[in-house]
């Protein structure tokens, strides 16, 4: 099965969506209105419904959910975080794998048997899965109201105003989404970091990425407007930004993006998530290292280091490249974060590219390794390529590179064993009057994806920037004594 990550701490707070285990964290933490935006927060009509949103997925979709929620108090409905408390039920899907349709699938099944006993009045879909297939849902899943497609989401208040009539299907065929500032948005982050995307769409074209065909071809959000709305939400006290896109290495502005979130004054932390190797520029590496506020972080999907591999994969870039990235930010700063993911059992994939990809990562040391295992995806190209690898061989592959990342992980926490890196606190799990145990990241690790750090000591809230020492760690977690707040 694909792993993103191994286990993680389920948030507190209050919620307004949940976000569905599986691929990402459970999320409960209460959105924020955006100063920009006209959102209100005034006392709801009592003729509109109680409306609960249930995310699966991606940052991406997080953003996505995000407006829904915004358009939802725009329009005055009352928002609650507990799906069985609400009178109308939005859930906001991922498919763009088979394991992430099934789980969005599960979710869908168990309000529509709520729809069907009358809990619930309207039940709405939405997302990536009704946009990868829309007319499949229809007699799969009777009681749903309507399934909306990526640019019918401005629609949704309107149509929980109407008495719906399940089974209808409101999908373009190619989506032309792009929102934009002019979107508000009710943050469902902790306080202090939100995400913040560059783009929509993907024109890579790899031969097994359902993506292109669900969220369509790439399309570039105006540099200005990323840079307003960074400001809008450090306005609203975000000291860390993660830049989100299927491919951020494809905006051609990204230089400029980095330098005017530079000059934003209180924020604290950029992170680059999702950079393509074939796009992502060693000047754009020079930049981070020499900047105070971009991260020495990136995101930067691999999936295979054999050249045959690769092109197969359509990838449009060598192993070659790869490497020298890699050499050139650990030359700028041996520390430099970089994080990949990888696919193991591709078609045809043979045991000495299998070789290849493991010797490979033992060469490079990526600070953080996620591992999928191919999945046949219908409508891919490598859905139809021969020699497909049996699920037993793509297994013990999977095995071998999780025994390699857990044994990489132990070493680097040896070493960083006893000394002093800065951290976040992303919330509160323990408190005393003395001590407070709480939940964070080192400055090397992305929220949700990476390792997380068990921290101890006085006086430490959410959000709080500071100095750790490692005492130690164990499998997905490191354990540090907090030293002083910076």
């Amino acid at each position: 099965m694909p792993s993103r990550s191994r286990g993680r701490l389920p948030r507190s707070a209050n919620a307004w969506f949940w976000q569905k285990p599986g691929r990402s964290t459970p999320t409960r933490s209460t959105p924020r209105q955006r100063v920009s935006s006209s959102v209100s927060r005034n006392t709801p009509p009592k003729n509109l419904k109680r409306v609960s949103v249930i995310n699966l997925g991606c940052p991406k979709n997080r953003i996505d959910a995000e407006i829904i929620l915004a358009e939802l108090a725009q329009a005055g409905f009352p928002i609650t975080g507990d799906a069985t408390d609400a009178q109308a039920v939005i859930v906001n899907t991922c498919a763009f794998l088979e394991e992430a349709i099934e789980e969005s699938a599960q979710v869908i099944e168990t309000q529509q048997e709520r729809r069907r006993r009358g809990e619930i009045e309207t039940l709405l879909v939405t997302g990536c899965l009704p946009q990868r297939e829309p007319r499949e849902l229809v007699g799969r899943f009777p009681w749903v109201d309507a399934f909306l497609g990526l640019d019918q989401i401005p629609e949704i208040p309107g149509l929980l105003k109407e008495n719906n009539h399940p089974g209808q299907v409101l999908v373009s065929a190619t989506p032309s989404w792009n929102p934009g500032r002019e979107y508000p948005r009710l943050l469902s982050t902790p306080s202090h970091y939100a995400y913040l995307r560059l783009t929509e769409g993907c024109s890579n074209c790899c031969s097994y990425c359902t993506i292109p065909m669900i969220r369509g071809p790439l399309r570039l959000r105006r540099t200005e407007d990323i840079l307003e709305e960074a400001g809008d939400l450090v306005t609203l006290g975000i000291k860390e930004l993660i830049l989100i896109a299927q491919d951020t290495a494809a905006h051609p502005e990204l230089s400029k993006i980095l330098e005017g979130l530079e000059r934003i004054e209180g924020l604290r932390w950029i992170r680059l998530l999702y950079a393509h190797p074939a796009h992502l520029e060693e000047k754009i590496i020079e930049q981070m290292a020499a900047s105070d506020k971009v991260l020495n972080y990136v995101d930067m999907p691999i999936q295979h280091l054999a050249d045959s591999v690769l092109e197969r994969m359509n990838r449009n870039v060598g192993a070659d490249r790869t490497e020298r990235l890699v050499k050139k930010a650990r030359s700028l700063d041996p520390q430099f974060s970089i994080r990949t993911t990888v696919i193991v059992g591709f078609p045809a994939e043979t045991e000495e590219e299998f070789e290849v990809l493991l010797e490979g990562l033992k060469r490079l040391r990526f600070t953080h390794l996620g591992i999928f295992v191919y999945s046949q995806e219908e409508g891919t190209q490598a859905c139809e390529m021969p020699d497909q690898v049996s699920w037993e061989v793509k297994k013990e592959r999977a095995e071998r590179l999780v025994e390699f990342a857990e044994r990489m992980q132990a070493e680097e926490t040896n070493r960083m064993t006893g000394n002093k890196h800065e951290a976040v606190v992303d919330f509160a799990k323990e408190a005393s009057e003395d001590c407070v145990t709480c939940v964070g990241r080192l400055w090397s690790s992305a929220p949700e994806i990476d390792r997380v750090v068990e921290i101890e000591g006085p006086g430490v809230n959410q959000g709080c920037f500071g100095k750790v020492e490692i005492t130690g760690g164990r499998n997905d977690r490191i354990f540090a004594r907090w030293i002083e707040s910076i």
